[in-house]
């Protein structure tokens, strides 16, 4: 984020490479239908040689495209089904080797009709503005003799540049830095944040001078191309230049962080009314700081992890409410293993800077059109009739309308908190691009203390807005936009409402798997949330908090199996306790008010699964994974883990009381087997006995009952099941759940 003052390029020297282009950058939309009697629409396209086109396919009617692109000779030179399994989306990426007449084709996958619209993105810096220049569009080849490129830079005062990276080759993780005429870093970008691992670079300078753009990989280690756009765009927004902030330097410090040393502590005396500016920079090693600030009575009152600016590094400024001895706080990002040492910078500055960083922030999403702003009782809608985050009244006022209903459900009916609100009084949201999702939300200001919540002083409360996409195109969704639009609205707001409690909850899982649950029990039919619960259901081993992607949106059944048990009361009580704790605390110690603890909720959630006992369980796409089959005496061994909290099924066709034992630490088993109309659960310990013949279908369950050290921080267990003759009875099943939506393991 950042304040600029538009200017244009004086002089730019660039190091050009074979294949350069600088012809048509920008974002065309076509549409088209595939029909019986048209089952193939075509488009021309001009292309340049060396230029970079990005084609995608979407369609509202669940059209499963196929995208084929021909050479000016007429002959096919890429072509794509779907952009990854299971989205109907086709995507092609491809780098013009000669110039001339292209054709794009659109065809419907195995006779498939339906509307279309087809987006052509010309150059890796496709979201530039109307008024951009642009420089290079190049092609880059690197790998193990070549590790990167460099360009110089010289750029007039006030200019902005951006610099943009589009992978060709699948998992290159592009980087891009920026170096002053000292080989000081002015600016780098690793991933641009837009869930891609594409890098881009927006640089405003203060004075003019010369610099150097190197383009590399991460780690210098990756092999493959990638596109490059250099660019001067006056409409870009630029993050703001700390550098160039008159100030008075009050102290300075130095020092390293690590895990053995994760934080490191500075006091500074403030009159009231001053205002200090904190800056931090990482000086050696990959540390990535995060700044805080407590007044006299140890209170947060300021905190940054990244500055906005591209780097790891943090800064903020802060005007003192009262005199007294402050606490700077410098402390290393937890969620990764980094460290290095650091330079701290304490400076009194004019209050306008503390001003202008809120504002920078407050106005942080930008549409690409005139704004139109609907106004209701509690929210303010922005939307634009312009551009790429065109949307119209109709869509706008709908979206205005579910707002309110959405509201209505989370606060008065199932009592949340309300969030905090902006300034004048009412909650924001943008209606454009969602950056590739279907929405975003994202905390504009560190309030610390949310005043809706009375007698309870949080540490972490922050004032949000959020963003609804436009159209949902190329979301491979077949449900409509208006659906799409109130799920997302409901699931956003809820985002809202989590950062009135704790913007910073160490348990990161339960941010998306609430804002999945609370879609299922407020917005209906319209919810989308039940497409997520494949990721979970194919992979039960994997650890409850896992940092592997899908799983913090599939894993909504966990809050749902608590709801059932405890009521859905009981979800907001844990955001509570997100006040005052912190990580796994925060869920063990609502649980220990109803008498249970993380690893039997756990347990309890990993039958419910295998049981499909879910309302919305028809909607699931597949059944629990099947880990193997035991049909005989002897000792069973699968091939994966179970990692903490996770769960294997095993099914059992031996047809006579067996004594089942499990080898692996902190493993047990769960006899579940299928009879009148029911899943019935019978607890087998580290071994027990079980027999299958009782049932229509029987099933080990294996389950890992150890909890992570930390969230996220998951390892496997290797483990075998031995049959043998059994022992005695079976013991009687301990509780049950419906069989109305249960199918076999797949």
């Amino acid at each position: 984020m950042g304040v600029f003052v538009r200017g244009w390029i004086a002089f730019i020297a660039l190091v050009l490479m074979a294949g350069s282009a600088a012809g048509q950058t920008g974002t065309r939309h076509l549409s088209g239908e595939v029909t019986s009697g048209a089952p193939r629409v075509s488009f021309p396209l001009q292309v340049e040689a060396g230029q970079v086109l990005t084609l995608t396919t979407s369609s509202v009617d669940g059209l499963d495209t196929v995208l084929t692109l021909n050479g000016p000779n007429g002959r096919r030179v890429a072509m794509n089904d779907d952009v990854q399994p299971g989205i109907l989306t086709s995507r092609i990426v491809h780098v013009a080797r000669e110039a001339g007449s292209y054709t794009v084709i659109v065809t419907g996958f195995n006779g498939s009709r339906g509307q279309f619209d087809l987006d052509v993105a010309y150059g890796a810096g496709a979201d530039l503005s109307a008024e951009a220049r642009v420089l290079l569009n190049e092609t880059v080849t690197l790998d193990r003799r070549r590790t990167e490129a460099r360009y110089p830079v010289d750029l007039a005062a006030n200019d902005i540049f951006v610099a943009t990276t589009l992978a060709l080759t699948t998992g290159l993780d592009t980087t891009l830095t920026l170096l002053d005429s000292h080989g000081t870093i002015v600016a780098t970008s690793d991933d641009r944040g837009d869930g891609t691992l594409n890098s881009q670079i927006v640089f405003q300078t203060g004075a003019a001078g010369h610099f150097e753009l190197v383009a590399s990989t991460y780690n210098a280690a990756g092999n493959g191309q990638f596109a490059l756009s250099l660019a001067l765009d006056p409409r870009a927004r630029a993050p703001f230049n700390f550098a160039t902030v008159e100030r008075t330097e009050i102290a300075r410090h130095e020092g390293s962080l690590s895990a053995a040393q994760p934080t490191r502590e500075f006091t500074v005396r403030l009159d009231a009314g001053q205002t200090l500016l904190a800056v931090s920079e990482a000086t050696t090693g990959d540390l990535d700081t995060v700044l805080t600030l407590n007044d006299p009575d140890d209170y947060p009152v300021a905190i940054n992890d990244d500055r906005g600016d591209g780097t790891l590094n943090s800064a903020f400024a802060y005007t003192a409410a009262v005199a007294g001895t402050y606490t700077v706080e410098v402390s290393r990002y937890q969620a990764s293993n980094n460290s290095g040492d650091f330079r701290l910078v304490l400076s009194s500055v004019d209050r306008s800077v503390a001003t202008a960083l809120q504002a920078l922030a407050d106005n942080s999403i930008t549409l690409s059109g005139a704004e139109q702003i609907i106004e209701t009782p509690n929210f303010r809608v922005h939307y634009t009739l312009e551009g790429r985050d065109a949307s119209t009244e109709a869509y706008a006022r709908a979206t205005a309308d579910a707002l309110e209903v959405v509201l209505h459900e989370q606060v008065d009916r199932i009592g949340w908190a309300a969030p905090v609100r902006d300034p004048d009084g009412r909650y924001r949201a943008y209606i454009g691009q969602a950056n590739g999702n279907m929405g975003y939300t994202k905390p504009v200001e560190m309030v610390f203390d949310n005043r809706n919540t009375a007698g309870v002083r949080e540490r972490a409360a922050a004032r949000a807005v959020f963003v609804i996409d436009n159209d949902f195109r190329g979301m491979g969704k077949k449900a409509p936009p208006e659906s799409l639009m109130r799920a997302t609205a409901t699931h956003e707001f809820n985002h809202v409402v989590q950062f009135g409690y704790d913007s910073i909850e160490g348990l990161n899982w339960l941010y998306e798997s609430t804002a999945s649950w609370t879609e299922t029990v407020t917005v209906g039919v319209d919810q989308d949330a039940t497409d997520y619960v494949e990721v979970d259901y194919a992979s039960p081993g994997t650890c409850w908090t896992t940092n592997q992607p899908g799983f913090n949106y599939s894993q909504w059944t966990l809050l749902q199996s608590l709801a059932d048990v405890y009521g859905e009361r009981f979800i907001v009580r844990i955001w509570e306790n997100a006040v005052e704790y912190d990580g796994f605390e925060t869920m063990s110690r609502a649980l220990e008010s109803v008498g249970t603890s993380i690893p039997e909720a756990l347990k309890r959630w990993r039958v419910q699964n295998f049981a499909r006992d879910y309302d919305l369980a028809p909607r699931f796409t597949r059944t629990v994974d099947r880990a193997g089959t035991i049909s005989r005496d002897g000792t069973w061994t699968p091939r994966g883990r179970i990692e903490q909290l996770g769960a294997n099924y095993v099914s059992v066709t031996v047809r006579a009381p067996r004594t089942y034992s499990v080898r692996g630490a902190n493993l047990e088993l769960v006899g579940l087997g299928r009879r009148n109309g029911q899943i019935e659960v019978i607890p087998l310990g580290r071994g027990g006995v079980f027999d299958a013949s009782q049932f229509e279908d029987a099933t080990l369950m294996v389950f890992n009952n150890a909890t992570p050290s930390a969230p996220g921080q998951c390892s496997g267990e290797s483990y075998s099941i031995t049959t043998s003759a059994a022992t005695g009875p079976m013991a009687e099943p301990q509780y049950h759940f419906s069989a109305r939506h249960f199918a076999p393991p797949s």
